[in-house]
């Protein structure tokens, strides 16, 4: 996510607001980032090498101020897209696109002062991505040989679902002035709005008949025919005087497997994080863990390849950032190829097929988002 929508996250969470909303990670192929001690870098290259499994630079954009891979998802074992813009020059988004081991840049049709905060696919054809440009959202479908517009929206989109080309899921974000979008349906020739989705987020499903979104302190369920909301607010990190514990983003694996991630945000330091999990019948808390700001984003989880999740925690205003492993009950910080105060990684995609995944952010100088910053897209690759 840009520094522009970062600082309205932060006055959002200094308000006690909790804000579920998509940042960008990159990072350079240099470093004392080696310090994670997961390998070398070679030099000159944007790849890390290494026998074990760990996170390497696969492609990286090095600019110096503002720009930022800000989504990314994996359509098949060999395909995906990653979606980057120039905050600093007030860009056009670009879009690039994975064909096997090398990405290559494709024509998009982005719009000035806009960003890519959410992607997804089913197919190498189905190719879904949304924008958003100050209260204005977009989507837009690659169909296997040109992006299309397909919707535009007078509210911020913060999460989507993607289950085919006729079956489309799009939510809002919790903070002014984007917050008011609700819960809305493409079925092929348009949208339209779901009754019962108001100040719906997230969004994550195992089939058009079990779909899951959040809302505050809620998790909400989709049945084919309409949104039941469950309160999950016991489980959450207590309320006090100066934070606002909520939901910020949700996973379902399964029809008795979904998880939700909380968070406390407190007012001057952030969290607790907590990851919540429904069996199918009743929701426990079943891991937690003090990681500051990074409040989950809206859509950004991922199967880790190892029966576990990919939980982004990117910093705000120069804050550390992590990448956290959920397994085992336990979370765990990724090794990653530079230190927690020089990089922001907030979108993560699994890889069909395989156990690997892909994430994008901007590394930068420690403690300072908007010097010495490179866009990069990462893999893990087991």
């Amino acid at each position: 996510m840009s520094k522009k929508r970062w600082a309205v996250l932060a006055a959002g969470v200094t308000a006690g607001v909790t804000a579920a909303v998509s940042l960008s990670a990159a990072m350079p192929a240099v470093a004392a980032a080696m310090a994670a001690g997961r390998g070398t870098v070679a030099a000159g290259q944007g790849s890390m090498a290494t026998s074990s499994p760990s996170w390497r630079i696969v492609k990286q954009l090095r600019n110096g101020t503002e720009v930022e891979f800000t989504a990314v998802t994996a359509a098949g074992r060999n395909g995906g897209w990653a979606f980057e813009t120039n905050f600093a020059s007030g860009g056009r988004p670009q879009a690039w696109e994975r064909r096997g081991s090398g990405w290559s840049q494709v024509a998009f049709p982005g719009q000035a002062d806009e960003q890519v905060v959410a992607a997804s696919a089913t197919s190498a054809s189905d190719v879904w991505a949304f924008t958003v440009s100050g209260t204005h959202s977009r989507a837009l479908r690659w169909n296997g040989s040109k992006w299309l517009v397909t919707g535009n929206f007078t509210h911020q989109v913060g999460g989507d679902v993607v289950l085919g080309p006729a079956d489309v899921w799009v939510f809002g974000v919790p903070f002014v002035p984007g917050a008011g979008l609700g819960a809305w349906h493409y079925n092929g020739r348009g949208w339209s709005r779901v009754a019962g989705g108001n100040g719906l987020e997230g969004g994550s499903a195992v089939s058009a008949h079990d779909v899951w979104a959040f809302a505050g302190s809620n998790v909400a369920h989709w049945n084919g025919r309409n949104w039941t909301r469950t309160s999950v607010a016991r489980l959450l990190p207590a309320r006090q005087a100066l934070n606002g514990p909520a939901v910020t983003g949700i996973y379902a694996q399964s029809a008795t497997s979904v998880y939700a991630i909380g968070n406390g945000n407190l007012q001057d330091e952030g969290g607790p994080v907590v990851v919540l999990h429904y069996n199918g019948h009743a929701w426990s808390r079943v891991a937690q863990g003090n990681y500051g700001f990074g409040t989950q984003p809206v859509q950004q989880i991922a199967a880790d390849g190892h029966r576990g999740l990919w939980l982004p925690m990117p910093g705000v205003l120069g804050a550390p950032s992590y990448l956290l492993d959920y397994a085992g009950g336990r979370l765990t910080k990724a090794g990653l190829p530079a230190p927690a105060s020089k990089i922001n990684v907030d979108a993560v995609s699994a890889i069909p097929g395989t156990s690997d995944d892909l994430a994008t952010g901007f590394t930068h100088a420690a403690g300072n988002l908007g010097s010495n910053v490179s866009a990069v897209i990462l893999e893990y690759a087991r």
